[in-house]
Formats: structure tokens, C-alpha cells, sequence
């Protein structure tokens, strides 16, 4: 069960909120951890098993690597079997999703397998002792706030969070409005420019005018952050009703002047994650400069074969991790003394990448590239010429909410007279906000409507 449906919001919700400061305080894991199988399995109960022969294994190497740690070869050969079973596994199921059964199939996959082959990293290198509680490390993988589109925790992170936890009437209050606030993002902006998204790529890359690639991409972009900030948020939101606090993954990502900046506020669990386990695991800061080279570059191609299965992403993941390696290695500092011409510079290739996430070949993104650059049928025509004429408010006011900076005005001024008054119109907000992703939720023509 999604965490933007109504059954989730309106019925879901408020019983396991109920239940949840019901349940006695030693009781309140377990609580979660059936709440979150129960709440994966909705509709699909088969796919509780994938996730529950990922929990096993995970489990048992965890164990097994605890119990033979001074035996280094076997440990070794333990966690790279791991690490390819787990890829291969997880390249087969995207595989088997373009088939006709794709509602079979495990969602979140991609952040379990990161979270379980990092708890397998660190126990490897000793950062912290096996899971001996099978439900430890089943509710950390299963977590149902955050098993959609993250935060992506380490397993001693979570653990963390989970032993400090302080839940009560204020936590409960600041968590639904965050959580109302992610529900508006996803439904209301995220879902709108999803619909005008594909209206968009009904037009052929071979025919279309400069101005309708870049319409395209523009609203892709903007589409693929409220989708993921939304859902961050809405977990973020039900960490805190829990008393669990999450960390933040996305930071004002389009105001970065540099690829490194934008990665560093991009998905920011994520983009850790393979920093910390993948890029730290093959070179070292006494390694080859030559090694660290590669290492940053093969990080960059996994990257992107975490975000999807297919040359386009493969090739977003090597056109990323050659520029991180080149901003290290060459041009970092010029980028930090002219911020405005690295924020084009960084815009500007976020722009035409992002095209590789939606084209369906790299035929296809090289006619973007081409009518991106110019080369389009025409500079303008009527068809683009109506998308824009129509959508430009909706696509500017989108472009401000995601640089962050109504947020950060609205932090500024909170304690002033004005931010107070506003500070407490804000539950009267969060419900206006409400109703809104209700109707967009009950009447799905909305988007397309509008």
C-alpha cells in the first residue's frame, strides 16, 4: 500500500497511529515491523516473500560473517557473493517488471538491496556487531515509512534513531504536518507534471521544436523531485509521528554549483551510501591516484545502474562519474570562486542528462539532445507554443517551490510578527492542503485538467 492512497491516509493511518501509542513501550518494534509487512503485502501478498527471502539472507550472512570474522577469505568471498547475488537479483526482477506481470513484483527493491548489502558492508568491516534479534534487522529493511523512496538508512543509524525515539502529542502534531505537506508535493505537484509530462512526450523527438525538448525535460525534472522529495518527506513526516527521526534527502539540489554540490543535495542518503560503501570499498585515500580515479568512476556507473537497467542509465552513471572525477581533480576550485557560472554550468547539465532517465534508447535521447541544441524542426510551433502559453505559471511557481528558498523565507521570517501569525495559520494550511490531495486523490481527470 502506497503511502499517497486514500485508503492509506484515511483509513491506514490513523488505526496504526491509534494502535501504535496503544501498544505497551517494549512491544512498539514489533508493532511496526507487522504493521510494515502488512502495509508491503496489501493487495499482493506474494510480494512479502521477496522481501522476506532478502531479510533471510541478509540475516544469515550477517550472522555468518560475525561468527568466521578472523577468517578473511572466507568473509571476503561471503560479501562479494553477496554483493553480485543481490545486483543479479535485483537486475532480474527490473527485468521481469517489463513483462506483463509487473503488480507480482517487490516495490523498493532498490533501496532494500542498498540497505542490506550495507549492513553486510559494515558488519564486514567490523562497524558494528551482526543483528542477533531477526526482528532488528527485519524491521531496518522493512520499514514501511521509508521502504518507498527512502530516507536510506545505515542499519546502526537506524538502531540509533529506533533506541531514541520519544513519541507524544507534539511529535505526533509536527509529524502529520510534515507528512501533509510530502502527501501535497507528491499529489497535487508531482502528479499534475507527471500528466503533462506524458502529454509532452506524445510529440516525436524526430519533428519536435527546440522549445517542446526543453518543455519536456523541464517538466521531467521538476516531475522527478516532488516525486521523491514528496514520498521523502511523507516518510519523514511518519518517522516523526513515531518519535523516529529520519534525515533529510534532498537540500535546495538545483541551487548547486557544481555536479559534487548537486550530489551532496541530491538524494543525499543515497548518494552517501555509495561514497561510503561502494567508492570507500575499492580505493582508499592511500590508494593509486589512478585507483581512486576509477573508483569514482565505476561509482558513478553504479549509480546509475541503481536507478535503472539499460545503456541510458549505465551512460548517465558514467557521464557523472567522469565529471565528479574531473571537478576533484581539475576545475573544483574555479567552480567555488564563480558560483553563478557554476550554477549554469551544473543546470545545464543536469538538463540534458536527465533526458537519459525517460528515453526509451539512446536514439531517442540523442534527438532530444539534437533538438535541445537547436537542431529542432522549428525554434517554436503551435503545439509547443500552446503548452507553454498554458503551463509557464505552473512550471515557474513549481521551479521556485523546488529550489527551496519559499521555505527558507518562510524560516527566516518566522519570528517576526508576520511569521508568527503565519506559524499559526499553519494547521488551518495543513488542512486546505488536505482537501486538495483528496480531490486529487478521488478525481484523478484533475490533473489532467488542469
Amino acid at each position: 500500500m502506497y503511502l499517497s492512497t486514500m485508503t492509506f491516509v484515511l483509513a491506514a493511518l490513523p488505526l496504526i497511529l491509534l494502535l501504535y501509542y496503544l501498544v505497551p513501550q517494549k512491544w512498539k518494534p514489533e508493532f511496526m515491523l507487522c504493521c510494515s509487512l502488512l502495509l508491503y503485502g496489501w493487495g499482493t501478498p506474494v510480494r512479502v516473500l521477496f522481501l522476506g527471502a532478502y531479510i533471510c539472507y541478509d540475516y544469515s550472512a550477517g550472522l555468518l560473517l560475525e561468527k568466521f570474522r578472523k577468517k578473511r577469505v572466507f568473509c571476503t568471498v561471503l560479501l562479494i557473493f553477496s554483493c553480485l547475488l543481490q545486483a543479479a537479483a535485483l537486475t532480474a526482477l527490473r527485468l521481469v517488471t517489463q513483462s506483463d506481470v509487473p503488480a507480482l513484483l517487490p516495490v523498493g527493491t532498490a533501496l532494500f538491496t542498498l540497505q542490506g548489502l550495507g549492513y553486510l558492508i559494515s558488519v564486514y568491516r567490523n562497524d558494528h556487531p551482526a543483528a542477533v534479534r531477526f526482528r532488528d534487522l527485519a524491521l531496518y529493511l522493512s520499514f514501511f515509512p521509508t521502504i518507498y523512496a527512502g530516507p536510506l538508512l545505515t542499519y546502526g543509524e537506524f538502531q540509533e534513531a529506533l533506541s531514541a525515539r520519544r513519541s507524544n502529542i507534539l511529535t505526533l502534531g509536527a509529524g502529520l504536518s510534515h507528512f501533509i505537506r510530502g502527501l501535497a508535493e507528491k499529489v497535487i505537484l508531482g502528479d499534475t507534471l507527471y500528466y503533462l509530462f506524458l502529454e509532452l512526450r506524445h510529440a516525436d523527438p524526430a519533428e519536435m521544436s527546440v522549445l517542446t525538448a526543453w518543455l519536456t525535460v523541464v517538466t521531467f525534472w521538476l516531475f522527478l523531485y516532488f516525486e521523491l522529495q514528496g514520498y521523502a518527506q511523507m516518510a519523514r513526516g511518519l518517522g516523526e509521528c513515531f518519535g523516529i527521526k529520519l534525515p533529510k534527502n534532498f537540500h535546495q539540489p538545483f541551487l548547486s554549483g557544481s555536479i559534487t554540490d548537486f550530489f551532496r543535495n541530491w538524494n543525499m542518503t543515497v548518494s552517501a551510501w555509495f561514497r561510503s560503501f561502494f567508492r570507500s570499498s575499492i580505493s582508499k585515500t592511500t590508494s593509486p591516484v589512478w585507483q581512486r580515479s576509477l573508483a569514482q568512476v565505476l561509482s558513478g556507473c553504479a549509480m546509475g545502474f541503481w536507478y535503472g537497467t539499460g545503456p541510458c542509465f549505465l551512460l548517465w552513471g558514467l557521464i557523472m562519474g567522469l565529471l565528479l572525477l574531473l571537478e576533484q581533480t581539475s576545475f573544483a576550485g574555479r567552480l567555488k570562486k564563480n558560483y553563478v557560472g557554476g550554477l549554469i554550468y551544473a543546470m545545464t547539465i543536469q538538463q540534458f542528462t536527465w533526458v537519459l532517465f525517460f528515453a526509451d534508447s539512446l536514439q531517442e535521447a540523442a534527438l532530444y539532445w539534437k533538438c535541445m541544441i537547436g537542431f529542432g524542426s522549428d525554434l517554436v510551433d503551435r503545439y509547443s507554443f500552446y503548452f507553454f502559453n498554458s503551463y509557464i505559471v505552473l512550471l515557474l511557481i513549481c521551479a521556485y517551490l523546488a529550489t527551496g528558498l519559499f521555505r527558507d523565507l518562510a524560516e527566516r521570517t518566522s519570528k517576526s510578527k508576520p511569521g508568527r501569525i503565519a506559524r499559526f495559520m499553519m494547521p488551518a494550511v495543513d488542512v486546505v492542503l488536505l482537501v486538495f490531495c483528496f480531490a486529487f486523490l478521488l478525481y484523478p481527470d484533475v490533473p489532467t485538467a488542469i
